[in-house]
Formats: structure tokens, C-alpha cells, sequence
């Protein structure tokens, strides 16, 4: 199937390695013009020059300020507005994994809110007025599983995810009738660089490939494997992402797209 995103001006915010990267491969794959976002250019440069992408927008997300260069650096590249915006920039900034709700400071929250919501919503309100404008536009902001599933612990890290869920479905709200929509990606447990390091290292084999590491994590029950038998790479993100980003996307808004293999334990 054809999704129709040649030519389309796509940021993917933490594109420089892991779920990211697979997404901005795979945008370019589908011949979109993609800007490729991290904190370090000449990482970024180099997914970029791969590619053959239109350009990198390098910076933090954590003030407006730099969001605000960040958003001119790729609209710059772009020759362009933003007409598709993948929020993936995120992860556990405080890294707390062990602790409970109350035994995380209240700076970590403040972190995590930060890093996994505050940076999207500052994108949001600088991208989707020209996606307004054009009568076009596609938001995918990636979520987690904890954010529907939370764990007992690193509670500072869901609650966050969570507020991405629900500010996602107040926007597509907000969206009525305009062109633009915007939808939840959620992964579950997936083989990004960190994952591939820490199996390399437990199996004591530093040449073995995503597949074989994901194969003994299952084999082993490093992890609780979901249903389908397997960790997910983030090229199965990426497929998601591509599809909830096509014109022929546009009636599916506010909506939360698992790819988890089946580990959430639920309908949402």
C-alpha cells in the first residue's frame, strides 16, 4: 500500500538512535523529507547523512527557548511547516526503576514531567498552528506501557506518560474539523541499544544481533515475554508510526496504538 508520504515534512523528535532512528529510516524509506532531532549533531548527522534526510535540528526540549530553536532548525530544513510531528524524545530521566511513589523526590517527578510530556506539549503548541492553516497535519506522541499498566515503582516515569496520554486526547479534541489529528504510540518492552548492550554483556557474547539477544531474554526469562513470543524492535514501532501518519490516517484521532506484543493485559 502506498501511504502517500512522499514529499511530506516530518520531525521525529530522538531520532538520532533506537525506536527513533527505525522511524526516521523508515519515513525516509516511504520517500518523506525528515528532520532528525538529538542532543548530539554529529550522531545525528550521521543517521542524517544515511538517509539522506533534509537536516537535523539538534537541543534540548526543556525550556521554550530551546524548544523554539529546535522547531525553527527543522522548519528551516524543511523548507517548510511541520506537517507530521512524531513526539519520541522521552525516557526515564531521574531513573528511578526501584523506588516507591513516596520515596521519589519531588524534583524526579518534576524531571520526568519534563522530559516525557512538557517537551511535546511545547512542539504541539509551535506546530499545530501551521498544520491548522494547512487543513493538514499528524501528531503521533510516543507514550509507554506503564502509562496504561503502571508498575508499583518508578512511578515519576508513568505519571508522566500518563499526562502525554491524556493531553494527546485533549488535543485531537480540540482538533475538530481542521485536518489534523493526534494519536497515542505505545511500545512495550522493545530491543533498543540499551537492552542490546546489557544482553551482550549477561550472555557474555559482544557480537550477538537484536534478534539473538531478544531470542535468550525469551528462552531464559530474562523478561516476562508477551504473548507474541518475542521483545519488540523498533521497526515495529516505526510501521505504526508511518501508518498513523498517512492522509489515508485521517479518520483515527485521540486514539492509543498499542505495539506491545500483547504485554498490557487489557482493551484501550
Amino acid at each position: 500500500m502506498n501511504l502517500q508520504l512522499k514529499g511530506r515534512r516530518v520531525l521525529i523528535t530522538g531520532s538520532s538512535s533506537g525506536i527513533g532512528e527505525a522511524m526516521a529510516r523508515m519515513f525516509a524509506e516511504e520517500g518523506a523529507a525528515v528532520v532528525v532531532h538529538g542532543r548530539n549533531r554529529e550522531r545525528a548527522e550521521a543517521v542524517a547523512s544515511e538517509i539522506n534526510a533534509a537536516g537535523v535540528a539538534i537541543g534540548e526540549l526543556s525550556t521554550d527557548d530551546l524548544t523554539a530553536s529546535v522547531h525553527a532548525e527543522a522548519v528551516a530544513a524543511l523548507g517548510g511547516n511541520i506537517e507530521i510531528l512524531i513526539n519520541n524524545a522521552g525516557g526515564n530521566a531521574a531513573g528511578n526503576t526501584s523506588k516507591s511513589p513516596i520515596e521519589i523526590s519531588i524534583e524526579d517527578y518534576v524531571a520526568n514531567y519534563q522530559a516525557n510530556a512538557l517537551g511535546a506539549v511545547r512542539l504541539c503548541k509551535l506546530s499545530v498552528p501551521d498544520m491548522v492553516t494547512a487543513k493538514f497535519g499528524r501528531i503521533v506522541n510516543v507514550s509507554s506501557a506503564v502509562a496504561v499498566q503502571p508498575n508499583y515503582m518508578g512511578t515519576d516515569y508513568s505519571a508522566a506518560k500518563s499526562a502525554l496520554n491524556n493531553f494527546t486526547v485533549s488535543l485531537a479534541g480540540s482538533l475538530r474539523g481542521v485536518g489534523v489529528t493526534a494519536n497515542v504510540l505505545t511500545p512495550g518492552i522493545i530491543m533498543v541499544d540499551g537492552l542490546l548492550r546489557f544482553g551482550r554483556q549477561k550472555f557474555g557474547n559482544p557480537d550477538m544481533s537484536f534478534e539473538e539477544v531478544s531470542d535468550r531474554f525469551a528462552s531464559e526469562k530474562v523478561f516476562e515475554i508477551p504473548p507474541v513470543g518475542r521483545l519488540g524492535m523498533p521497526r515495529d514501532l516505526a510501521m505504526v508510526a508511518c501508518m498513523l501518519a498517512s492522509p489515508l490516517s485521517g479518520f483515527i484521532t485521540g486514539a492509543n496504538y498499542r505495539v506491545d506484543g500483547g504485554q498490557v493485559r487489557g482493551l484501550n
